[in-house]
């Protein structure tokens, strides 16, 4: 079975938003725990169902990253798999009123809204465009990218350095990460490291 998540990147601006919701502390708390939270249940079902079929339609647009330079992870490593490289589709925005209804409201919806202000300040703004990843079993995994150490020269990066301060999260930089297929134990897929936003 092939894994699908659709992702995007949301970061920080100086401007107000005007929608009154507040991050609660239990979630404050596991964010600045894990660097991570899990959400359930943000789109129902038939949501789910609409965000597949609209990708099935667009399923041809897929891209994968099969030239070494082109992937994510080093040839030789765990990451790089065993199988073909993972596939990529951008332009989820851009596929009209109804096929991108789904993915349009990820950006604003009212139960992820509380944790963008918590995590990166009321008036937020799309950093990244979305888009699909895909992987058939032994794709080369994905690695998360951008935070308090620079990828490429491994120096600290001030701009998305995550911190907490008297119970108030500074991040610039927020990666999100909605899953349209069962993710099992044992199923592979998506995987992160509790606590690397801190790492150093």
């Amino acid at each position: 079975t092939r894994t699908r998540t659709t992702t995007t990147c949301i970061s920080a601006t100086n401007g107000e938003a005007t929608m009154p919701f507040e991050m609660t502390d239990n979630e404050k708390y596991l964010f600045d725990l894990n660097g991570y939270i899990i959400i359930r249940g943000v789109l129902t079902p038939d949501e789910i169902q609409e965000a597949n079929a609209a990708i099935d339609n667009h399923a041809h647009e897929f891209i994968e990253r099969a030239d070494d330079e082109l992937r994510n992870a080093a040839k030789g490593t765990a990451l790089y798999g065993t199988g073909p490289g993972r596939l990529d589709m951008g332009g989820v925005l851009e596929w009209g009123d109804v096929e991108s209804r789904i993915f349009r409201s990820i950006l604003a919806h009212p139960k992820l809204v509380p944790l963008f202000h918590g995590i990166l300040g009321k008036g937020y703004r799309m950093d990244h465009l979305p888009f699909v990843l895909a992987q058939e079993k032994g794709a080369e995994g994905f690695a998360l990218h951008g935070g308090t150490i620079d990828c490429g020269s491994g120096q600290y990066n001030p701009q998305l350095a995550y911190s907490c301060f008297q119970q108030t999260i500074h991040c610039a930089l927020l990666g999100v990460n909605v899953m349209l297929v069962d993710h099992n134990e044992g199923d592979g897929g998506f995987c992160v490291v509790p606590g690397s936003h801190k790492s150093n």
